[in-house]
């Protein structure tokens, strides 16, 4: 049992730890963003950059959020019944919808993003939202980083739900 723990405890550092990393995402997004309201309002001289590097760098902070998040417990949920429930309730509750919703939902998209962010890569894709026309095979390759990392936060949650439904309390 011991290295079970060692294991979750390890999908717990990583996960953690790219949350921490991630918000570091932040400073060159305020960069961005002070840049881009001082250059149109003080100079009238708007960026043809700033909301692609918006849109990337916020998307990017987003997703990478993603198993931080579910570490730290601090996803949205129902609290009216959910907080009214046992442990051993919530993690019946969690393990089910992990097994009937979350698992297949992610074991669907993953090949599909995969092959989306290889299509991307291929073609060097650049994006047409803007005259910058950047390059943007880079940041979808965030996506599905960021995914992976989530569903390994999920099989460790999963795990010690499994744990607290036979022992019946949390663990």
């Amino acid at each position: 049992m011991a290295i079970v723990e060692r294991i979750l405890n390890g999908i717990d550092f990583i996960c953690i730890w790219t949350g921490k990393l991630a918000a570091f995402i932040v400073i060159p997004l305020m960069l961005a963003v002070v840049y881009e309201v001082v250059s149109r309002y003080a100079f009238n001289a708007p960026t043809i950059w700033s909301f692609e590097i918006q849109r990337m760098l916020g998307g990017s902070l987003f997703v990478l959020g993603f198993s931080w998040v579910l570490v730290q417990k601090a996803h949205v949920r129902v609290d009216l019944l959910y907080q009214r429930m046992s442990p051993r309730g919530q993690a019946i509750l969690d393990a089910t919808l992990y097994l009937l919703l979350v698992f297949p939902m992610w074991i669907w998209v993953m090949p599909k993003m995969i092959e989306w962010v290889q299509h991307s890569w291929v073609i060097h894709e650049r994006s047409s939202i803007s005259a910058w026309r950047n390059i943007i095979y880079p940041f979808k390759t965030v996506a599905p980083i960021a995914i992976f990392l989530l569903l390994l936060g999920l099989v460790a949650t999963f795990i010690r739900d499994v744990r607290t439904i036979v022992r019946g309390k949390r663990c």
